[in-house]
């Protein structure tokens, strides 16, 4: 889950009467180290020597198999207390890239 977007619903949880009295679960979709690895050495080539490959092809463990959420009821629920009527989430790859390129231009690494 992208930190904009759980700011983004605890200000909508306080001025969106339909999330009054709900219990919203904020998950965007499956991570993995493997998958944000990937995502880095994709979109950051120069970092590659130093963000190792690990296994691309295997985004999980052997013998994890992720099960789906349904968001459904709470992006719905989100979408209430908007002007356009939707919530999306901001996805994984670019919550990386984002949180990399900051890191970047933070001289963090």
């Amino acid at each position: 889950m992208d930190v904009r977007d759980v700011a983004r619903s605890h200000v909508d949880a306080l001025t969106n009467t339909s999330a009054g009295g709900q219990r919203i679960l904020l998950i965007s979709g499956v991570i993995s180290p493997q998958l944000v690895v990937n995502i880095i050495r994709k979109a950051f080539p120069a970092l590659r020597a130093r963000v190792p490959e690990g296994k691309p092809s295997q985004t999980f463990p052997p013998g994890v198999h992720p099960t789906g959420w349904d968001m459904r009821r709470s992006l719905d629920i989100l979408s209430k207390g908007t002007k356009e009527r939707s919530w999306e989430y901001i996805g994984l790859e670019a919550s990386v890239t984002d949180a990399v390129r900051t890191m970047i231009e933070a001289k963090v690494i």
